[in-house]
């Protein structure tokens, strides 16, 4: 079952001064709708690829509605940023699959999508406001593992994600800094995928690769894939290439990029240090100020 954790952390002051009233369980579907996936993606790291994930999945369990932060990246940034252990999925599948962990023939991760239960034994209430997290897992290192997740459980995986689509507003879907592999499976399963941009040198160069593949899902496997938009991140006022990079990238693509900025703060980077969303560390930061816009923005898009 979702483990669930009593303390809860207080209302937030920037959305609104009363508390939100969807207080759920995961184990509880939705009524009558399903919710949007967004995959978090980009072949650069070092871009706020996870740092946006975590905090706009924060965000949007603080304007009232669930949220499930999915972490498909091995480096576990995710997990970490929301104050979860790494090894939270390894000792659930100890728990929850022992059987087949003794016998050795798969990976516990594999064998969950073959459970009905699925994947929902493994999702964690968060100590925040409405927010959920699927921990990573070192196996998604593995590349056997993701061959046969491309291949033979590719259904599979799709089934469980709707089944998540069923308890959850929003999924946030963070990827590891690649074209292939992981990144493609949740593209594949998503409604949209927001890339972000970092303000710097190569930013158009970054887009000119990942777009293509966007193209190609959207040719192929996944044809209502849509693009979220394009988030323009690590913005320094003060540097006139930063400057330039946010020019051109409104100017070529005026109806995919954000308002939103995300600028250079260093209490993001302190935030995800401390396990702790940006809104529960400084709230009153200029970093917390550009996610909770960013939310607002794709709350609006809704």
């Amino acid at each position: 079952m979702v483990e669930e954790k009593k303390s809860k952390r207080n209302w937030h002051p920037l959305f609104d001064r009363r508390p939100p009233t969807k207080h759920l369980t995961a184990d509880a579907p939705l009524q009558g709708k399903l919710g949007r996936c967004i995959t978090v993606a980009s072949q650069k790291g070092g871009v706020g690829k996870t740092t946006t994930a975590v905090n706009l999945a924060a965000g949007i369990g603080l304007a009232g509605s669930k949220a499930l932060l999915l972490d498909l990246d091995p480096q576990a940034n995710a997990t970490s940023g929301v104050g979860e252990s790494k090894y939270t999925f390894a000792s659930q599948a100890q728990r929850s699959h022992s059987r087949y962990l003794e016998r050795g023939k798969n990976s516990a991760f594999l064998e969950a999508l073959e459970m009905e239960a699925g994947l929902l034994p493994f999702i964690l209430e968060t100590e925040f406001e409405n927010l959920w997290a699927f921990p990573s897992f070192q196996e998604l290192s593995d590349l056997q593992l993701i061959g046969s997740l491309q291949s033979k459980y590719i259904n599979k995986w799709k089934f469980h994600l709707e089944v998540l689509r069923k308890h959850f507003d929003f999924i946030l879907m963070d990827c590891p800094p690649s074209l292939g592999g992981i990144p493609t499976l949740a593209l594949s399963s998503s409604d949209a995928v927001m890339i972000p941009v970092q303000c710097e040198y190569y930013a158009m160069e970054g887009l000119s690769q990942i777009l293509p593949v966007i193209e190609d899902l959207q040719a192929t496997s996944r044809p209502d894939l849509k693009i979220a938009g394009l988030l323009l991140t690590m913005y320094a006022s003060e540097l006139e290439l930063a400057n330039e990079v946010v020019g051109e990238i409104q100017k070529y693509f005026p109806r995919l990029v954000y308002r939103t900025i995300i600028p250079r703060d260093v209490a993001l980077a302190e935030s995800a240090s401390h396990g702790l969303p940006i809104f529960y560390y400084q709230p009153l930061s200029r970093g917390a100020w550009s996610y909770l816009e960013l939310t607002r923005e794709v709350l609006g898009h809704e």
